[in-house]
């Protein structure tokens, strides 16, 4: 197999030219940091927080920072419990350190985005060589699975670190015979347990032992594992704050967390997010091109389809069975997540470390013996590449909503999508040059300098213009309740879900009303009600305002200032229904 000959080469050649290789180690980790400070930390505040799960475990992390209730998580006056606390300690540390804002929220995401990336390049060098390695780990940061959920404050980005780094650790001692990697392996899975959940012992338990039943090791692998202490180390570090959760709120902790939020999620489609079986097929190739391309022509010059059998893959060497073990890491992520019925793109990210060093060592492969298929993969990539230039300049055309009359010259104006257009088409002349000289390190090149800009173009310019559109109205308004509100008032919203009114607006309490009969009963209080709603949502639930006028409107938002009875008071009709 040429894959698992190139992967042989490459760690004989790192290992036989140490000096060359430890020499090029600092500037490797310089470039890296430097490619991740700009794909992860540029300008991470430049934009809001997206609603509602980064503005949710963002105001979860405000409530317990200001609570000083560091084992309850609470949103808007209710107990969550979506998520496990770590995400919140780290927010909360960076609100300490920082301040409350985006900074503070997104900051833990690309700090383990980082960690990621450079424990992929570690491992790979250790395994592979330093040319995979660098491959691997760019391809890991140039996708746009790992450039969103590196810059958004929410858990995924930290499970696909704690999952990651376990596994390299875990194979690096099945590899070497040394069981300290077996130990980092369990703190590290403990570490996703304690910002994910029990997903984190699933996966990479599910990856682990089919990984050894093939290869027909499991007795002998797992009989050398330090079990004692590994789930000595596990329980140390995630099951205190689940044992304090548990006596602080009993069976509801424990219904909500793991019956709803884990069984429930996987059984069924939770928050209207379905997808059917072949869901993660189409999104994850779309989004690691033009990565993938290479792989998908070694798949197919493989041709007999031999190395399926374990036999194969039994009589060879730990180095020669990383692409097994890659390939299963892969395959059973996908095979789960895709027989879950909740479904969310950026949920593929814990099996993207596996694709990365499967599309690195496809592409040191090919490098190696360039032929047509080199020729064939680099002309698929310009043209692909070039179809999505024309796609950014065409898709303007279609920017066509009346509730954001503004969205479409304001994004024109900022020139976006030509700046998007020209990097893809100077990317697709890029990789028919290397298409021409056989030089797959040109086309490497190439597509990574066009993910630079138009990250770039995204962050500086795209997203303000969307920010003054989209996020603006909302913002707004959170900055009127914030300084309306006065003590005895009570705010609410009918009709409207928005944690950012809560994050920003620094309310804890902000009821969510769908009903006419909540707001009348609401009234019936002594309390001045702050309602925020749409004319929509007035019209659907038949509710007249019109003797009152908005106190603040921005967008479709209207803000109303109600005193005790003002719906009975000017509508008396309608409230004897």
């Amino acid at each position: 197999m040429t894959w698992l000959r190139h992967s042989v080469s490459n760690v004989q050649y790192s290992t036989n030219s140490s000096k060359p290789a430890l020499k090029s180690v600092p500037l490797t980790v310089v470039g890296l940091l430097l490619l991740c400070v700009f794909f992860f930390f540029w300008r991470l505040d430049a934009y809001t927080l997206f609603d509602r799960t980064e503005t949710e475990t963002a105001e979860v992390a405000r409530q317990m920072w200001i609570s000083g209730d560091w084992i309850t998580p609470v949103f808007n006056d209710i107990r969550y419990f979506d998520k496990p606390v770590l995400l919140y300690w780290l927010m909360g540390l960076g609100f300490q350190l920082f301040g409350i804002g985006e900074w503070a929220v997104r900051l833990p995401s690309a700090l383990f985005a980082t960690a990621l990336i450079l424990a992929t390049w570690q491992f790979g060098r250790t395994q592979l060589g330093a040319r995979v390695a660098l491959f691997a780990a760019t391809m890991l940061m140039a996708n746009p699975f790992a450039f969103g959920l590196g810059r958004t404050g929410v858990t995924d980005m930290g499970l696909a670190f704690f999952i990651a780094a376990g596994l390299y650790c875990w194979y690096s001692s099945y590899a070497s015979g040394q069981k300290q990697g077996y130990l980092l392996c369990a703190a590290l899975l403990g570490g996703g347990v304690l910002i994910k959940g029990p997903i984190a012992l699933l996966l990479p338990g599910l990856i682990v032992g089919i990984f050894l039943i093939y290869i027909g090791q499991l007795k002998a692998v797992v009989t050398t594992m330090p079990w004692v202490r590994g789930i000595g180390i596990i329980a140390a570090i995630a099951l205190p704050w689940y044992v304090l959760v548990t006596q602080a709120n009993g069976w509801i902790f424990l219904d909500k967390f793991f019956i709803h939020h884990n069984v429930d999620r996987f059984l069924n489609v939770i928050d209207n997010q379905p997808g059917p079986w072949y869901y993660y097929l189409l999104f994850t190739p779309a989004g690691f091109f033009p990565w993938i391309v290479f792989l998908f022509i070694a798949l197919f010059r493989w041709g007999k389809w031999e190395w399926l059998s374990p036999r194969f893959w039994q009589s060879r060497s730990a180095v020669e069975q990383l692409p097994l073990f890659m390939g299963l890491w892969f395959v059973i992520v996908t095979i789960f997540l895709s027989t879950a019925s909740t479904k969310l793109p950026h949920y593929i990210m814990p099996a993207l470390p596996a694709l990365a060093f499967l599309c690195a060592q496809a592409w040191e492969a090919e490098s190696e013996h360039s032929s047509k298929s080199t020729r064939l993969g680099l002309s698929f990539v310009a043209l692909a590449l070039t179809v999505l230039g024309v796609g950014f300049l065409v898709t303007l055309g279609f920017i066509n909503d009346p509730a954001l009359p503004e969205l479409r010259s304001r994004i024109e104006a900022t020139g976006s999508p030509w700046i998007l257009a020209t990097a893809c088409f100077l990317a697709a002349l890029g990789n028919l040059l290397a298409a021409f000289r056989l030089q797959l390190q040109w086309a490497w090149g190439c597509s990574l300098g066009a993910f630079c800009v138009i990250f770039l173009t995204a962050i500086n310019l795209l997203m303000p213009a969307l920010e003054t559109q989209v996020h603006g109205p909302l913002l707004d308004m959170a900055s009127t309740f914030h300084k309306e509100v006065r003590p005895g008032d009570q705010p609410a919203t009918l009709g409207v879900y928005a944690p950012s009114l809560n994050f920003y607006g620094q309310i804890n309490h902000i009821p969510v009303y769908e009903k006419r009969s909540q707001i009348i009963n609401q009234l019936a209080h002594p309390e001045r009600l702050l309602l925020l709603t749409t004319e929509s949502r007035l019209e659907k639930n038949q509710l007249d305002l019109s003797a009152f006028q908005p106190i603040h409107t921005s967008g479709i938002y209207r803000l109303y200032a109600l005193p005790p009875g003002a719906v009975k008071a000017s509508n008396k009709k309608e409230n004897n229904r």
